[in-house]
């Protein structure tokens, strides 16, 4: 593949990757004041959105094995935590942004629980177990099976929690 159009895929499932982000949260607030027609279109808009990062996707030859993205996603979990959120969190705190920070640091320490469940994820592909998953609404955490009382980053109640399936 040539090196402009490799560039151009990248950049082109970046901007459609934060569409399908921004699109849901759209969504979100029009479901929120009750707009149900465009909260719809929103979704939709998103999904087909997500077509387009998946398509690019597919094209860079992003996506591999299972095992061998797993292995990529923990590595990428493991940077981002060791690397990127502590910068940002010094910024914000230095710029008196005291919500960035706490935002900053909530995705700093899922990001870590993000890499244990990849680890663990990989040792369930071995004893074909296949667990149960809810994410904290507040800040991102992943329970594993079993809901908290309360989240183990922000200490959001159990009623936070929202099943993945």
């Amino acid at each position: 593949m040539g090196e402009k159009t490799r560039k151009n895929l990248y950049e082109a499932y970046t901007g459609e990757s934060k569409a399908v982000v921004r699109l849901k949260a759209f969504a979100k607030k029009a479901d929120e004041e009750e707009y149900e027609a465009v909260a719809r279109l929103f979704r939709a808009v998103a999904e087909s959105e997500a077509v387009h990062a998946y398509n690019n996707l597919r094209l860079l030859r992003e996506i591999k094995d299972t095992e061998t993205n797993l292995e990529e996603a923990l590595a990428s979990e493991q940077k981002i935590a060791a690397v990127g959120y502590d910068s940002f969190i010094a910024e914000a705190e230095a710029e008196g942004e005291k919500a960035a920070a706490t935002m900053f640091a909530y995705a700093r320490d899922v990001e870590e629980r993000h890499a244990k469940l990849y680890e663990g994820a990989l040792q369930h592909m071995v004893a074909d177990r296949v667990p149960n998953y809810y994410v904290c609404s507040v800040c991102g955490y992943v329970a594993d099976d079993v809901i908290p009382e309360r989240c183990p980053i922000c200490g959001a109640p159990e009623e936070q929690f929202f099943e993945v399936v």
